[in-house]
């Protein structure tokens, strides 16, 4: 029955409905009472009075129980849909009843040669029979169960007399019933619609209000988010500047000692990689933001990336004083390795980061069809109510004064928009002063393959091929400086550089050189919206082939990250890692 009853409305929608006929059932109870004893006085010289009193001892019987049974109910709300339903059946079988003893009157009292027992007799039943309809219609069975024994009793003795007036009456009783009944639906749907309409604005409300906390949360972050990144650029640049004087204040000396040189190069050197490292973390963030980070599944046996791991941090626990064990494991997986590597990687890394003594565990559980990676550590620990926020940018514990030693509070950002990639899930268990467990399910295949299965080896660095030590570069930038800077890189690497500022200038000087080009280098963002892949494909045209080509970009946002990606050649992302560049120009055509 619930599930009929579910097909018509929503279980909120309905349990308010059978509490609103319970809430509703006062005033028609204390109809009851004072209708049946204002009828039993009028009435009291007018019909036998056995029957009357008979009549009337049963209505207040009955009106009684169903007092009762209302005030037990209304005591404690309706919430299970079965007892809300039988609730209803139960509430609509005593309306039935009292439905009932109110047309036995209609019949026991019937006086078709008293004039006022008749027209007491038409109007009780009348009033009592409109009067429910507020009370009764919010579910309409109620309403059909009282109505229906109420009227008809009487209707059919008025036909069955044979008078002409009383058969008018008879019909008139079935009108008003008709009139009712469609009154009683009309009202049912009104108020079901009502309620429907609360509980739909009562969704919105909480689903704005849910929203509204969202937007907060993430305009707070994103304030929080800046700030942090303004520090930690501001940092290093703030390094460079001072490096940058002091090379200028050594320019103007008589005499510099090579060594000083070297030493200031070095410092810049680290200066740029402090930076560097930083653009590069939140350009993985955006790529994963992006989704131009596809992974790419493939089975591999665990204990392969648990040895990665242990010759990646063994050096730098065993320079901290910790003990680093990594328990073996005889189970393969089926996800994405690189990507794995990288979540692994940002744990332990924040594992070493913050144990000062003690040690750290990598061990591997199987949970049915997948298995749970786990590092333990006994570091400083996570306070209880700090759990939510680990997995937020630049978020640190510890650091509030932002030492880059430390570590950026980027790398479990990355492990979580990892896990959403390869659909792995990722948890976190701490106590404070006593360490922390993060946990990485992943999924596993059930039995190792044969030896023949190919193992992943996208980490492996590819075979660049032979160097090709000279090359005619076409490189094109709008900005001055850059564009400059490129052309004395790939000078100084022994390549010949053509340099164009615009699309029309870099088709001017490929003409020019009648198509002798080996390579394109460009910016993909240029003036007046056009794009790098405009300028490669304009200049394909030009020579009437196709070339190495690399895009290089500045664009750190999802839909820019995407844009360069799908452009179908080689990007590279700034500020470049020139190795990763020279690896790409050197290999051969």
């Amino acid at each position: 029955m619930a599930k009929r009853i579910l097909q018509q409305y929503s279980a909120d929608v309905w349990l308010e409905l059978v509490n609103t006929l319970y809430r509703q059932s006062p005033p028609i109870l204390f109809g009851n009472f004072a209708v049946v004893s204002l009828t039993t006085f009028l009435l009291w010289s007018e019909v036998p009075r056995l029957h009357l009193l008979g009549w009337a001892a049963a209505i207040y019987v009955l009106t009684g129980v169903r007092t009762a049974m209302v005030w037990r109910d209304r005591r404690t709300p309706v919430h299970p849909l079965d007892t809300a339903t039988r609730r209803a059946h139960r509430y609509a079988l005593f309306s039935g009843l009292s439905g009932c003893l109110w047309g036995t009157m209609g019949v026991l009292f019937f006086a078709p040669h008293n004039t006022i027992v008749t027209a007491l007799i038409c109007i009780v039943l009348a009033g009592m029979t409109s009067g429910s309809v507020a009370s009764l219609s919010t579910w309409w069975p109620t309403y059909i169960a009282y109505a229906l024994p109420t009227v008809l009793p009487f209707a059919i003795r008025s036909f069955a007399y044979g008078n002409a007036l009383f058969s008018v009456l008879g019909f008139l009783s079935l009108f008003l019933l008709g009139v009712n009944l469609a009154f009683s639906r009309t009202l049912q749907r009104t108020v079901r619609d009502a309620v429907s309409l609360r509980f739909e604005n009562i969704d919105l409300i909480r689903q704005l209000t849910e929203e509204k906390e969202r937007a907060e949360l993430a305009n707070r972050s994103k304030s929080q988010f800046l700030a942090a990144a303004s520090h930690d650029l501001r940092q290093p640049t703030h390094a460079l500047g001072l490096y940058i004087a002091t090379l200028r204040a050594m320019a103007r000396a008589p005499s510099v000692e090579r060594a000083a040189l070297d030493d200031i190069a070095e410092r810049l050197r680290t200066a740029l990689k402090g930076m560097s490292q930083l653009l590069n973390v939140l350009l993985d963030i955006s790529r994963l933001d992006a989704g131009v980070i596809a992974a790419e599944p493939s089975r591999f046996p665990l204990q392969q990336e648990l040895d990665a791991l242990d010759n990646q941090f063994r050096q730098a626990a065993a320079a901290k004083g910790l003990t680093l064990r990594i328990r073996p494991t005889s189970l393969w997986l089926d996800t994405d390795a690189v990507l794995l590597h990288t979540m692994l990687s940002n744990v332990l890394a924040n594992a070493v980061r913050y144990t000062h003594r003690g040690g750290i565990l990598v061990a591997c559980r199987r949970r049915g069809a997948d298995v749970d990676i786990q590092v333990f550590d006994t570091g400083i620990g996570i306070e209880a109510d700090q759990l939510p926020n680990v997995f937020r940018e630049f978020y640190q514990v510890g650091n509030a004064a932002r030492d880059r030693e430390q570590g950026l509070g980027l790398g479990l950002a990355i492990v979580q928009r990892t896990a959403v990639l390869i659909g792995a899930a990722v948890s976190v268990r701490s106590t404070a002063g006593r360490g922390s467990v993060f946990s990485i399910r992943v999924a596993a295949i059930p039995n190792p393959p044969p030896r023949s299965t190919r193992i992943d080896d996208r980490s492996r660095e590819p075979d660049a091929g032979p160097r090709q030590t000279h090359k005619t570069i076409l490189v094109v930038d709008d900005d001055r400086d850059v564009l400059a800077g490129m052309q004395t890189l790939l000078q100084a690497w022994g390549h010949t550089v053509v340099a164009a500022s615009s699309l029309e200038r870099a088709i001017e000087l490929t003409t020019a050189r009648r198509g002798e080009l080996d390579m394109i280098v460009t910016d993909f963002r240029l003036a007046t919206n056009v794009t790098g892949a405009d300028v490669v494909h304009a200049v394909f045209r030009v020579i009437g082939r196709e070339i190495p080509t690399i895009i290089v970009t500045g664009d750190t946002s999802p839909e820019g990250i995407h844009a360069a990606s799908s452009s179908g050649f080689s990007v590279l992302h700034k500020p470049l890692d020139p190795q990763a560049m020279q690896a790409l120009i050197d290999v051969p055509a």
